[in-house]
């Protein structure tokens, strides 16, 4: 997470300590059906750990809605997070209860892969125990932050489609160079 030092007049990255990291993904065809069955994992493993909601927040003030793009998923997910009262301004955090996390990791996982102006939005459930983050290539990125939390999520992936990644490093599956259909960077004058 970044934070602005006045002082310094710089960012000072902050981030809790962790047990271990993974980057995990799931087998899949389109970017389309890839965040469906990542979000129905994630919505399922938030309930085998037992949190019934998680809470999103970017990792700069950037706002949520500070980049418009008119790549129609995109677009769709702006306008569920407009509808779910997030105004263009909002760069706060947002509690998403176990019953939405589907339909909001759906959305928020296009604004992630087309908008590359957007902050990394990390989530956390409210005992603190897991912190992840999905990227533009559509991975799971998540941190245990205790050994509890560890075994838990080991024994998860014994019967999930998650697979852990060999090598930590993601890359865009879903198109034969690596540019991603839709993407934009906003940038001010």
């Amino acid at each position: 997470m970044y934070v602005y030092n006045h002082d310094e007049d710089e960012y000072d990255y902050k981030y809790p300590n962790v047990f271990e990291s993974y980057i995990f993904t799931i087998d899949s065809k389109s970017f389309k059906g890839h965040i469906k069955v990542l979000a129905a994992e994630l919505a399922r493993l938030t309930g085998e750990l037992g949190y019934n909601k998680l809470v999103f927040l970017g990792d700069t003030e950037v706002a949520w809605l500070s980049q418009e793009n008119r790549y129609d998923p995109v677009k769709k997910a702006q306008e569920y997070l407009e509808y779910n009262k997030v105004g263009k301004g909002f760069n706060g955090s947002i509690l998403v209860e176990i019953s939405e996390v589907i339909l909001f990791i759906r959305h928020l996982s296009w604004m992630i892969r087309c908008n590359a102006s957007l902050p990394c939005f990390y989530f956390i459930d409210g005992g603190q125990n897991l912190l992840g983050y999905i990227c533009q290539y559509g991975n799971l990125h998540v941190s245990t932050l205790n050994k509890m939390t560890d075994n838990l999520i080991q024994d998860f992936l014994k019967v999930s489609s998650f697979r852990r990644l060999a090598v930590n490093n993601c890359y865009n599956r879903f198109g034969k160079t690596s540019a991603i259909p839709g993407r934009q960077t906003k940038i001010e004058l």
